[in-house]
């Protein structure tokens, strides 16, 4: 990561859910939250120790298996695929979470050992009390937490359809951030074989490929990187890329997501209309998907206020915002194209 350049997110002090959600979340680029949940419980345990940073959890844990990965120790923490790109450079396993916590303890000592990595657990399947000891106000409160815990860990670049806070509890996290436009410079890989569920960057960070991956020299000079510690929060906003790698032997860090599919908040996503368009019109002519395009702009993504004044109201139909029954007539129909 010595390549990266040194541009560092804005760091913002004592943030209260008011400022978060005027002065922050309103600019929608990426902040650290220094602090932000340094009251936590949890927080306070894993600064005390990594032994009762374990019995703090296991006091809360309410039972069944949980499943992990397990990264071989000579790929270096990096979740990611094997060399043929035919399957994935780790191994999913169940165990309980003694046994898993214990090895995480453990291997956290070793100069070479595996990387174990339990990730995006919902913390009401484990952990359901966790919310009324460590308290978060900064999104809707029906945002259900995650969890992640293991070793020294590297999440390759990539990027949620969600508004993200994460919130670091153990160890350190480092995160590198692009912004959306940067995905033609990051060497994105399979969007339907991911080790994960999200397509990601196929550039090792850490030991970046330039000759491979040329555009990624381009990648850098918009990244932004910050450096968290236990108490630290970090705000980014929805389809920013993001890498992150953990260091400190014992992490544990819980993030809460704000919309988009993950949460089921609406069973038509945006990566839909993606899959809808790679089929109708990916393979056009180059010239009509220039004129797609111009399309796409005037309706969908430029500024859509005053756009269809010159149109009688009683007549602009679907140009309005839409209603419930105008979304339930339009699906029916998609299906029906679909078919």
């Amino acid at each position: 990561m010595s390549k990266v350049p040194n541009k560092h997110i804005t760091c913002w002090h004592d943030v209260t859910p008011d400022i978060f959600l005027k002065e922050i979340s309103s600019l929608n680029k990426p902040a650290v939250l220094k602090g932000l949940v340094n009251s936590w419980p949890a927080v306070k345990m894993a600064k005390e120790s990594n032994e009762s940073l374990y019995q703090y959890f296991s006091s809360i844990y309410v039972g069944g298996d949980v499943r992990f990965a397990r990264i071989p120790a000579d790929e270096n923490g990096r979740c990611f695929y094997n060399e043929t790109m035919t399957g994935f450079n780790f191994k999913r396993e169940i165990t309980s979470l003694d046994s898993f916590f214990r090895e995480v303890l453990n291997n956290s000592l070793l100069s070479e050992a595996d990387i174990l990595a339990l990730q995006s657990a919902p913390i009401a399947d484990y952990f359901p009390n966790f919310n009324d000891d460590n308290p978060f106000h900064y999104f809707d409160k029906r945002v259900p937490p995650r969890i992640w815990i293991g070793n020294n860990a590297v999440v390759s670049a990539h990027y949620d359809d969600a508004e993200n806070i994460a919130c670091v509890v153990a160890g350190k996290r480092k995160f590198t951030l692009f912004p959306p436009e940067q995905i033609e410079n990051l060497y994105i890989g399979p969007m339907d074989l991911t080790p994960a569920g999200a397509p990601l960057s196929l550039v090792d960070f850490n030991k970046p490929d330039f000759e491979k991956f040329p555009k990624f020299q381009q990648a850098l000079n918009h990244a932004l990187v910050a450096d968290l510690e236990p108490g630290d929060a970090i705000y980014i906003p929805s389809l920013w890329w993001h890498h992150v790698q953990a260091s400190g032997g014992v992490n544990v860090l819980v993030n809460y997501w704000e919309g988009g599919a993950i949460n089921g908040n609406s069973k038509l996503a945006p990566a839909d209309n993606l899959l809808m368009a790679m089929m109708s019109i990916r393979e056009l002519p180059l010239a009509q998907k220039k004129g797609w395009k111009a399309f796409f702009d005037y309706y969908i993504f430029s500024d859509q206020e005053d756009k269809h004044n010159h149109i009688p109201e009683e007549a602009k139909g679907i140009l309005n915002p839409m209603n419930d029954a105008t979304k339930k007539a339009l699906k029916k129909w998609l299906v029906g194209q679909l078919k």
